[in-house]
């Protein structure tokens, strides 16, 4: 027996010092993809009413693995974005939604919510404060706006941006086993064990940078299976020999696309190369054209040849209704805000560039179909809604500063590349655009 405990002692403290080891190793190493997580980790905490909110008093400065974007987080004594503090002599306005609201992609200074600070409103002008926390869907927003609404004393108005995740996920995904952030809300409401898991493995890899890193790897695991099962699936489909194949999947045409189809091209077309279809020799540049001109000959852009454009929006009658658990996260907000007599307001602002490249030529797409649900939900109820995709035209044409000299803009400058939050122009755009219809809604007021 004694020998027993000797080697289990041994074996004990083996794993020990791998532990230590690995934990001092991944400090010192600080890899860009680890860190990147590991960041984000840090500026969180957990929160026993939705789950997550940001860590108080924290500045980190988080740079993208892949080098997307970098940027400045810094948060205020009550766990907001920004440093300011609240300040009770103020009227305040809140922004609420998720990471786009949040800022992810640029710092503190350029987020739209902070560019907003001091805007002019009945009533004088506004301390803007940033309660958004990415990763929140509807159920989240109300919490948190629960939460931290009475420690704002003079809050006048809260902006609450809708997010197409927070009740819709693409068919493909889903297909993998990927729900929407309220269905992922709801089926965690019913599980009373969840709080209680939720915040040990939080902690936990909070604590440890090895943990964290165990975490990811058994998550990118898990993505991995699911995706390689779908497409055994769908492979196995696409040959005619499955139960679930449609009429169109045989496996005569199984056959010829393997082995005849031609590869198709979908590489977005280079914008030399565009300019150089219209005759021209070289592109435009603001130094040797005028805004105007470029506008009235290159705006709207052309859409790309893989987008699906629509001719027109489709009725409401023909859309689902939105979720049971979205609904009531809804309601609960109007309820709240009526009650304690501050004016909510919903912004749809557009979040693919798919919806932008459509609408910008007067059709549609239906990824906008989420934006046209919410509307009529929020107008059903009274509640005063900005469509921001009105002012999705200024995304050609203006003049911005980029690391290869002054350029005339297109939709995919205000949104970072295989990520789709707001660039330090996007943010920009969104703020002249949230200033000029929440203006024009307080002159449409009077």
């Amino acid at each position: 027996m004694k020998g027993f405990f000797s080697w289990a002692g041994s074996i004990l403290a083996f794993f020990i010092l791998v532990f230590l080891g690995t934990e001092i190793l991944l400090n010192v190493l600080r890899s860009p993809s680890l860190q990147f997580y590991r960041d984000q980790k840090i500026l969180h905490r957990y929160n026993p009413v939705y789950y997550v909110d940001l860590a108080p008093n924290q500045d980190i400065y988080i740079r993208h693995f892949a080098g997307k974007w970098e940027g400045r987080f810094r948060t205020n004594s009550l766990g907001m974005r920004g440093l300011e503090e609240p300040d009770p002599k103020k009227s305040q306005l809140a922004c609420l939604g998720d990471s786009l609201v949040m800022g992810f992609g640029v710092s503190d200074e350029d987020t739209f919510c902070h560019q907003l600070n001091g805007i002019e409103l009945k009533g004088g002008a506004r301390q803007t404060m940033n309660l958004a926390v990415d990763a929140y869907g509807s159920l989240g927003a109300v919490r948190r706006l629960k939460d931290m609404a009475p420690k704002l004393k003079n809050l006048k108005e809260v902006l609450f941006f809708v997010s197409g995740n927070d009740f819709t996920i693409p068919e493909e995904l889903r297909a993998k086993g990927m729900l929407s952030d309220d269905e992922v809300d709801e089926i965690r409401n019913q599980d009373p064990s969840f709080n209680r898991n939720f915040r040990i493995q939080f902690e936990l890899s909070r604590a440890s940078y090895t943990l964290q890193a165990l975490k990811l790897a058994l998550e990118q695991l898990k993505v991995q299976i699911a995706f390689t099962t779908f497409r055994m699936r769908s492979e196995w489909n696409s040959t005619g020999l499955s139960s679930e194949s449609t009429v169109e999947q045989t496996p005569a045409k199984y056959m010829k696309d393997s082995f005849f189809r031609t590869p198709e091209n979908k590489c977005d077309p280079n914008a030399q190369k565009t300019f150089e279809k219209r005759n021209i020799s070289s592109a435009p540049n603001p130094d040797i054209m005028s805004r105007e001109e470029y506008k009235s000959r290159y705006c709207p852009e052309p859409i790309p040849d893989y987008f699906s454009c629509q001719d027109k929006e489709p009725s409401l009658d023909s859309l689902e209704p939105l979720p049971k658990i979205t609904q009531q996260a809804y309601d609960e907000m109007v309820e709240y805000t009526r009650s304690n007599g501050i004016r909510l307001i919903v912004i749809l602002m557009p979040i693919q560039v798919e919806e932008i490249f459509c609408r910008n030529r007067g059709l549609y797409h239906p990824l906008e179909n989420y934006a046209l649900r919410a509307a009529a939900y929020f107008e059903r109820k009274k509640v005063p809604v900005l469509k921001l995709r009105k002012e999705t035209g200024e995304m050609c044409g203006e003049t911005i500063e980029t690391r290869g000299g002054k350029k005339f803009s297109g939709i995919r400058d205000y949104f970072i590349p295989e990520d789709g939050h707001l660039t330090v122009f996007g943010n920009r755009w969104a703020k002249r655009a949230l200033e000029k219809q929440l203006k024009e809604l307080e002159k449409n007021a009077l």
